[in-house]
């Protein structure tokens, strides 16, 4: 496998078609579609991310669901602090929506993370909590040690559940790409399939609320998404891709 020396995200736009992945028994999703849009911009001082997920479901009985999700934060190149919002719509109706601002003590220790929106809420962040691009760092540095299974407190403020636990399951490497991916410069190099489990710490749950499941190359380009909800899975599939301009810091 590739050494584990400083993981290199490589800026970039990507753009995926979602579908309907797997439905399980019990289950009250027949089909779904839409559009998801990553975004990681590097400056200087850290790292954008933007999420846009814009999804209709369609019930067992034919009725329409739409739901659209916008998602931001900021992190500092340090680790130690974070801005986020998040906005959540169903049926055109606001669900949810969410402003604040986190900051770890130190690299290793315990912060706070405080909402002005809804104003008042704090959550305490334990000890060894990172920030989502950190995260995001660690799994990719672990996977070219080898290192199969990887737990993680991580908070991302897109959801008023609070730090949360991250259980990510990393496969076998794949030293090369393949296909189409050859002739693309942000993929041509080596990747590993991943699953991720998320677990609210506020909860004692033994199930994840949600999971993901990724290939990630070894500069942070994801493709052969699955975002599992329990009763169904959406997949989506990637349309375009584009390298974003780096900085000169």
């Amino acid at each position: 496998g590739a050494s584990a020396g400083r993981v290199d995200i490589a800026p970039h736009r990507a753009v995926y078609t979602l579908e309907l992945g797997r439905t399980r028994q019990g289950g009250n999703v027949s089909g779904a579609r839409g559009a998801l849009v990553m975004e990681w911009a590097k400056s200087c001082a850290g790292w954008t991310v933007k999420q846009r997920l814009k999804l209709e479901m369609t019930d067992n009985e034919g009725n329409a669901i739409e739901t659209d999700s916008n998602f931001s934060s900021f992190e500092a190149s340090d680790g130690l602090q974070y801005s986020f919002t998040s906005r959540n719509l169903r049926g055109g109706r606001v669900t949810e929506d969410i402003q604040g601002h986190a900051r770890l003590d130190a690299k290793g220790g315990a912060g706070t993370a405080d909402f002005t929106q809804p104003k008042g809420t704090r959550f305490d962040l334990p000890k060894g909590t990172i920030f989502p691009t950190r995260h995001m760092e660690d799994l990719i540095s672990a996977a070219r040690r080898g290192e199969r299974i990887v737990f993680r407190t991580v908070f991302d403020g897109a959801s008023l559940d609070g730090p949360l636990g991250v259980n990510a399951v990393i496969g076998q490497s794949r030293p090369r790409a393949t296909g189409n991916w050859v002739r693309e410069p942000l993929t041509n190099r080596p990747s590993w399939h991943m699953r991720l489990a998320f677990f609210p710490l506020k909860t004692s749950k033994p199930e994840p609320d949600y999971e993901l499941g990724m290939r990630v190359f070894e500069n942070a380009v994801a493709d052969e998404l699955e975002l599992d909800y329990g009763s169904f899975t959406v997949k989506a599939k990637i349309d375009r891709i584009e390298a974003l301009e780096r900085p000169k810091c």
